[in-house]
């Protein structure tokens, strides 16, 4: 039988007991350009000093998501092309800049929850969200069908979902239930592979206590030597469908 797709890598050794810092760099180039995002509105100019959250530019074709400072420092903009560069970075000692307190008008109509998912988008946490069906990103006052939660890494030389969370479980909580805060009536679908490590029993027990959490489970078929799969998630009215696709 031939098998398509995986890797077939050896790697030696063993991870490390400690965790390395890396330094603070002294230059960071942020793109103005992704596969769905086009930052082509430059709100900064040459040798501008900007505070770590600063503006730095926005995408005027998708609800204005901004891109912001990840460090203090100085503006270059010609020197790499398609690239805002910050020389002489630096870690804040000040409060990081809120560009939600310069916030001049908020439209009445958006309700509570449409300004929580407003000070998202200007704190530019909104473009994390992704459409489910398109990977593009979301419109932060649309009305969505459902929320999907993934847990699980198909690819490799990622750390795995249960790694990741294991001294994180009680913000990885607290974000679940803000989440639900930016919602109406609609479901979180949390997917989830099926194992069956402490952690996940512990994840599983968690999502009982939430009505309007449910978890969905995904079969645990890779990195083993199995024919991979992919898994593709549907949404069909309120019911989610997961679709086994071949290679």
């Amino acid at each position: 039988m031939k098998l398509a797709g995986g890797y077939n890598v050896s790697i030696k050794g063993r991870p490390s007991n400690d965790v390395e810092v890396l330094p603070e760099p002294q230059v960071l180039q942020l793109p103005l350009q992704s596969r769905f995002l086009n930052f082509s509105n430059v709100r900064v100019e040459e040798g501008q000093h900007v505070r770590l959250g600063e503006v730095l530019a926005k995408d005027p074709d998708h609800f204005a998501i901004p891109l912001l400072a990840p460090r203090a420092g100085t503006v270059r903009l010609a020197a790499a092309e398609n690239h805002i560069v910050l020389e002489d970075v630096s870690r804040a000692d000040h409060e990081p800049y809120d560009s939600f307190e310069e916030t001049e008008h908020i439209p009445e109509n958006l309700g509570s929850v449409g300004i929580k998912r407003y000070k998202l988008l200007q704190l530019g946490a909104w473009q994390f969200f992704r459409n489910a069906e398109t990977g593009g990103p979301v419109d932060p006052f649309g009305t969505p069908t459902a929320v999907i939660v993934s847990t699980v890494h198909f690819e490799p030389y990622v750390a795995r979902g249960d790694v990741q969370m294991q001294k994180r479980l009680r913000a990885f909580t607290r974000g679940l239930e803000h989440l639900q805060t930016l919602l109406e009536y609609q479901q979180i679908y949390l997917a989830l592979p099926e194992v069956h490590s402490s952690l996940a029993l512990k994840v599983r027990d968690m999502i009982r206590g939430y009505a309007w959490a449910k978890p969905v489970g995904i079969p645990f078929r890779y990195p083993r030597r199995t024919q991979r799969r992919s898994y593709r998630v549907k949404l069909k009215g309120r019911q989610l469908r997961i679709h086994r696709t071949p290679p």
